[in-house]
């Protein structure tokens, strides 16, 4: 089994409080910001806060998205709930997500 306490006293790593996604885009992305509003009007509140709580990486090169997500479960939930907003809210051609 996994023991967490064997990162302790690894000052390679620090942790960090998760922020929100949209906050996050808007300071490391600000040129997505305006396709993240749109995706966020597009989708019902209590989708978008599930799929999108714990974004990874979200990364747009030319026609396709990359997201990362925080794992299977929520890999799911973008596959199934959010391709055709995210298409249209940053119009891409492909969204790939890796959870």
């Amino acid at each position: 089994m996994f023991d967490k306490n064997h990162l302790m006293g690894n000052i390679h790593l620090k942790a960090e409080a998760t922020e929100d996604f949209v906050q996050r885009i808007q300071r490391e992305q600000p040129e997505l910001a305006e396709a993240v509003a749109k995706l966020k009007e597009l989708l019902p509140e209590e989708v978008y806060q599930r799929a999108f709580s714990n974004i990874q990486t979200f990364n747009r090169r030319g026609d396709n998205l990359l997201i990362v997500s925080g794992g299977i479960l929520q890999r799911s939930f973008l596959e199934r709930d959010c391709i055709p907003a995210l298409k249209e809210a940053l119009g891409v051609k492909r969204v790939q997500i890796i959870g």
